[in-house]
């Protein structure tokens, strides 16, 4: 047995190992047993962490081997799809934004908590969070048609979640294909298919994230083949979805064609049309109240909006992730993993809510070694879901004030050890299996 054979089966226990967390997890009332979840969801870490580790060094031999470890990770998200939703209950909201639109209203304008609209609840509707039904929709639109499409054919938790675990799937096909297109190894496709946070949003959490980082993946392919149309149209349809992605933009810069940049731009005023209010100002529901109050697991902005207000740490916020995008652009090729990670990493980082799903945008492209502050985030983030332990004794929506010392320490922790001379110094990209090179900035 070669040891590229043999690799296989420590490979295969640590799929074993992480699908099995996964499904544990996913049984539990999480929310009560917040302790055991989190606990859970470090297991499965651990084995992720193990598994990449086998693929960095000797990754199996043969096609069959990987099809079967991505069934693993497949397997792990039909099972997790049982307990949706876990802990959160987002997929209520995306549910009752489709519901509106079926009756010709605006999700920018109805509000869950109007008591003119309480027939057009259902039962998961009715389970809206109170500080949400008060506010209209945050969403942009093309994440509310992609919430109407998939009540026109079913208004329910799980027909929500099946349409986000296509997306998620889909998501790992093009990670494939962009991974063949680039010259590394399709191994890498497990950094995504495995991710733990990436299976419990997705198949638990049905965020509508993941159909945002479908079009991000799908944006990296199109312009690693060169393909300036499909590029900017993909780009421009995450937009739509979350506003995060719009610090990516600088990536695009004189790689996409001017007249293909402005017809993405048109296709995103389209989908605003129907939207757009009678004294012609665009929607933005509850954008300006969710900077204004909503604040979770966010340290650097609380630092910054006491010092320049909100106004100027929202704009911090976006500042740093245009600065990292340009950087990215004049320093990176247009397929190197981290210029895509580390504009929406280090936007995230200062926004005034940091949720583990708005990490999500990452998790495709986690598969370098300078991404690895990064993916250590996001496999540390679920512990903020230990914030249950103390909502449910009626201690208010706060965190165990250790969680963030830890979750941004170990952070901080990985960005200084990559960065140690040694590391620096290694003449070989680790983030191909295969060892060879990065491709040439272009």
């Amino acid at each position: 047995m070669t040891e590229r054979t043999g690799a296989f089966l420590p490979l295969l226990a640590c799929g074993i190992a992480l699908a099995g967390a996964l499904a544990a997890a996913s049984r539990l009332e999480a929310r009560e047993e917040a302790g055991l979840f989190v606990s859970l969801m470090i297991v499965a870490a651990g084995a992720y962490v193990g598994a990449l580790a086998i693929v960095r060094r000797s990754p199996p031999a043969g096609g069959g081997s990987l099809a079967a470890c991505v069934a693993i990770g497949v397997a792990a998200r039909i099972v997790v799809a049982g307990g949706a939703p876990l802990v959160s209950d987002d997929v209520y909201r995306y549910i009752w934004d489709g519901r509106v639109q079926q009756f010709g209203l605006s999700p920018y304008e109805a509000v869950p908590e109007d008591p003119a609209l309480a027939g057009l609840h259902t039962a998961a509707t009715r389970r809206i969070d109170p500080t949400s039904a008060v506010l209209p929709s945050i969403y942009p639109p093309l994440a509310q048609r992609f919430f109407l499409a998939v009540t026109a054919f079913d208004d329910s938790v799980a027909a929500m979640v099946a349409a986000v675990v296509l997306c998620d799937l889909l998501t790992l096909a093009l990670l494939w294909r962009w991974l063949v297109a680039t010259g590394r190894s399709p191994w890498w496709t497990l950094a995504y298919a495995w991710h733990p946070l990436v299976v419990l949003e997705s198949a638990a959490g049905a965020h509508v994230d993941v159909v945002g980082t479908l079009l991000v993946v799908a944006g990296a392919w199109a312009l690693a083949r060169r393909r300036s149309l499909a590029a900017a149209l993909a780009v421009a349809g995450a937009v739509a979805v979350k506003f995060l992605p719009l610090v990516l933009l600088p990536l695009l810069w004189r790689r996409v064609r001017l007249r293909h940049a402005a017809l993405a731009g048109a296709a995103v005023a389209l989908l605003y049309l129907p939207f757009v209010q009678p004294d012609g100002l665009l929607p933005i529901g509850s954008l300006a109240a969710y900077a204004a109050g909503w604040r979770f697991n966010g340290p650097l902005f609380r630092g910054l909006a006491s010092w320049v207000g909100v106004p100027g740490a929202v704009a911090a916020a976006i500042g740093a992730g245009l600065a990292v995008a340009v950087a990215a652009r004049r320093r990176l090729a247009r397929d190197d993993p981290a210029a895509w990670a580390w504009p929406l990493g280090a936007t995230v980082a200062f926004l005034p809510a940091v949720y583990p799903w708005y990490l999500l945008w990452t998790t495709p492209f986690l598969i370098s070694r300078a991404v690895a502050p990064l993916a250590a985030w996001t496999l540390v983030v679920p512990l903020t879901y230990l914030v249950w332990t103390r909502q449910l004794a009626g201690q208010g929506w706060f965190l165990p004030a250790w969680v963030e010392p830890v979750e941004y320490g170990l952070v901080a922790a990985v960005a200084v050890w990559i960065c140690l001379p040694r590391r620096c110094a290694a003449p070989i990209d680790k983030g191909d299996p295969a060892g060879r090179p990065s491709s040439r900035r272009s």
